[in-house]
């Protein structure tokens, strides 16, 4: 195996790790909304979106944030949550090799998550539950945007 191989495999375990504690440290129980949580996950998201690109980054994001469901006791959630948050690095990917107002491109992805966590818990409960989670997904993809920009702009300054 060459050195690259090797250590975009270990940048992706690693970068993983990252994304399921980010998820489950800073995971808050969404009132009236059975399994629905906001976190501060979409930074690491973001992140590995940044460091790995596709396919990686958004594998990355994809299995992370749905093995923190997983482990947070809301296995409901793990299949959108691997589908919405793969689609959210994918969009990352696209968007990030721009550095002007990358905070503003990183709430496309936030409300990527919004709009796709509403389908699936009208689909769970109806339109009429599903609307709860909305102001605090709302809250969690801005939150997630300014987190991940600042970051990515930590990523830059290092790399140099």
């Amino acid at each position: 195996m060459h050195d690259d191989k090797i250590k975009t495999l270990t940048l992706a375990g690693l970068m993983c790790a990252i994304v399921v504690i980010t998820t489950m440290f800073a995971a808050v129980p969404i009132p009236g909304v059975q399994g629905a949580y906001a976190n501060a996950g979409d930074a690491a998201v973001y992140a590995a979106a940044y460091l790995l690109g596709c396919p990686w980054g958004i594998a990355v994001a994809a299995v992370g944030s749905a093995l923190a469901d997983l482990l947070l006791g809301s296995a409901l959630y793990a299949p959108a949550t691997f589908i919405v948050k793969g689609l959210m690095a994918f969009i990352a990917v696209r968007l990030l090799n721009k550095k002007n107002m990358r905070a503003l491109r990183l709430l496309i992805c936030g409300l990527v998550m919004v709009a796709g966590y509403f389908a699936y818990e009208c689909i769970l409960y109806g339109a009429s539950v599903a609307v709860i989670s909305i102001p605090a997904n709302l809250i969690q993809g801005v939150l997630g945007a300014v987190l991940g920009s600042i970051v990515i702009k930590g990523i830059e300054t290092i790399r140099g």
